[in-house]
């Protein structure tokens, strides 16, 4: 059995990097949503990428969902009238909170 540790610095440049990620390229929430960046910033591909990678994809996920109450994230970016400024905010304020 391997067991692994995602440290928290190493999570918070995650989500940061996914803000970087919508940032640059433009969020939507169909189109370019939350997840795929977040997948994108930890280097992690579907069926492809080490167990590390996907282990530091959830643990970034579930940063921001702590950041969001506990809330769906798929929900809270597709809520009517959500926009990207909002949606770069709620990812570096997680962030900021997992890596202190």
């Amino acid at each position: 059995m391997v067991t692994l540790t995602v440290t928290r610095t190493r999570v918070g440049r995650i989500v940061e990097g996914a803000a970087d990620l919508l940032e640059a390229e433009g969020w939507d929430p169909h189109r370019n949503p939350i997840t795929d960046a977040i997948d994108r910033a930890a280097g992690f591909i579907p069926g492809r990428s080490s167990i590390d990678a996907e282990q530091a994809t959830i643990e970034a996920w579930n940063a921001l969902v702590d950041h969001l109450g506990g809330r769906s994230v798929t929900g809270w970016e597709r809520a009517a009238g959500r926009t990207q400024m909002q949606v770069l905010h709620a990812l570096r304020t997680a962030a900021k909170a997992v890596a202190a």
